[in-house]
């Protein structure tokens, strides 16, 4: 067992529009410390994406973490569009069961959603997902994986959808050169009347030093407008860098920028944090 260090606490205080920028800020003041007073990484940490699930911010490669290995980590993600404004804290939990199968769960400890008209914040949903590795990486094939995800409703709208999803998805990786490229395919069974939809993820991650990646995704996410809890939707393009402090330790900053003006959330600004045991 590797060792950990302490979970992070974090306080969120909203007045207004201002105060989901400044935690933001602090958030990235934080782990920017965290850089300038910790030694240089001797074994790489876990890097989970916002649910759980190694990877990038969104994407999640094609392998499945060392058995018995654990990863405890929090997340933030706010997005703006011409619609509303939100906000999601997910705590996560990522462990590899054997050396081909993981598991992850995220809860939504904090959710703010604002349209103009209502503005509640409170807890969100729970996720589940399962990863199956089925090929390994060889000069011919990518690594590759398949999985499950769940999301059980335990909000209200809007800050939760108030229906079970379940979603299968396929996830592959290669290394090109000096650069590792992901693509995930997910089709989503959503709970009540919405249609079924399809998502995917192209992701390059760019190696940058010893403890510092950069990563490069485009997104495309269901365009669910009925459900008020799906904030994050579209086409979009995100950019970020993640930073390894030790070998128990990983962080990451990122932004996105909608590429559809009608369909995709403006921007979205994230933030993660792991610890690995």
């Amino acid at each position: 067992m590797r060792q950990g260090s302490l979970p992070a606490v974090f306080l969120i205080i909203k007045e207004d529009e201002m105060g989901k920028v400044r935690v933001f800020l602090c958030f990235s003041v934080i782990v920017m410390l965290l850089v300038m007073v910790a030694g240089s990484a001797v074994a790489k940490p876990l890097k989970t994406n916002l649910y759980g699930l190694d990877g990038l911010f969104l994407a999640t490669g094609g392998t499945t973490i060392p058995a018995g290995e654990l990863g405890v980590g929090a997340s933030m993600l706010l997005v703006s569009d011409d619609f509303a404004d939100g906000s999601i804290i997910p705590v996560t939990v990522t462990y590899g069961m054997t050396s081909d199968l993981e598991f992850a769960a995220a809860f939504e400890v904090f959710k703010d959603y604002d349209d103009g008209v209502d503005d509640d914040s409170g807890t969100g949903d729970l996720f589940l997902s399962a990863k199956y590795a089925v090929q390994e990486e060889n000069a011919d094939y990518p690594g590759t994986a398949l999985g499950l995800n769940l999301k059980l409703p335990l909000s209200d709208e809007p800050l939760g959808t108030e229906e079970t999803d379940i979603s299968i998805f396929a996830a592959m990786e290669m290394e090109m050169k000096s650069v590792r490229g992901i693509l995930n395919l997910e089709y989503l069974f959503p709970g009540g009347d919405d249609e079924n939809q399809f998502k995917y993820i192209i992701g390059l991650e760019i190696p940058y030093s010893d403890t510092t990646d950069f990563s490069l995704e485009l997104i495309h996410l269901p365009l669910l407008f009925d459900v008020p809890a799906t904030l994050f939707r579209g086409d979009m393009l995100a950019g970020g860098a993640t930073f390894d402090l030790g070998s128990a330790l990983n962080f990451g900053v990122g932004i996105g920028i909608g590429l559809n003006d009608d369909f995709s959330s403006d921007v979205a600004a994230m933030g993660k944090i792991n610890f690995t045991f």
